[in-house]
């Protein structure tokens, strides 16, 4: 059993992006990545007070921690406790921390590109369903698939854009 309430084989089906992601060795044609990108922005669900920064402390809680979603002999209790972000698994975040490399580094984010709107709308969504910009993305539809909150991607904008955070010194 699944700390979502289902099960490890169910876990591991795929849906249909996935399925047409794996089909076409992650190489879609223009057609078919057009097809992903439109249907991505059109399962965003967006904050009902408009896309806001959390807290930076708590976004680098959950950009560095791994918790959420394992299964073993004593899986993750979600019943207590929401599941991490696991950024440091692909991304760079800080000079300070080694971080992972599949992903682009991050590290500077916020002193590279600022805080504007147009700034927090792309990271919402692509923290929220990636395939919007990059059909095929190895990045996990955090948002869509439900392994982040709205509040958690809000913390976790806020550790990437914050001119305190350690990401941005």
């Amino acid at each position: 059993p699944t700390q979502e309430g289902t099960t490890a084989r169910e876990r591991m089906m795929q849906d249909d992006l996935q399925m047409l992601c794996s089909q076409t060795r992650n190489q879609p044609s223009p057609e078919q990545a057009g097809r992903i990108i439109a249907e991505a922005r059109a399962s965003m669900k967006y904050p009902e007070g408009g896309i806001q920064l959390g807290d930076w402390q708590r976004g680098g809680n959950l950009a560095w921690g791994g918790f959420g979603f394992r299964l073993a002999d004593q899986s993750d209790d979600h019943s207590r406790r929401a599941a991490d972000g696991a950024c440091y698994n692909c991304h760079a975040l800080s000079p300070q921390r080694t971080g992972g490399s599949l992903g682009p580094s991050l590290t500077g984010y916020g002193k590279s590109r600022g805080d504007s709107e147009a700034t927090r709308r792309f990271i919402y969504e692509m923290i929220y369903n990636p395939h919007a910009y990059f059909p095929c993305t190895n990045m996990p539809r955090m948002g869509y698939k439900g392994v982040l909150n709205e509040q958690a991607i809000a913390d976790i904008m806020a550790y990437l854009l914050h001119p305190d955070s350690p990401v941005n010194k």
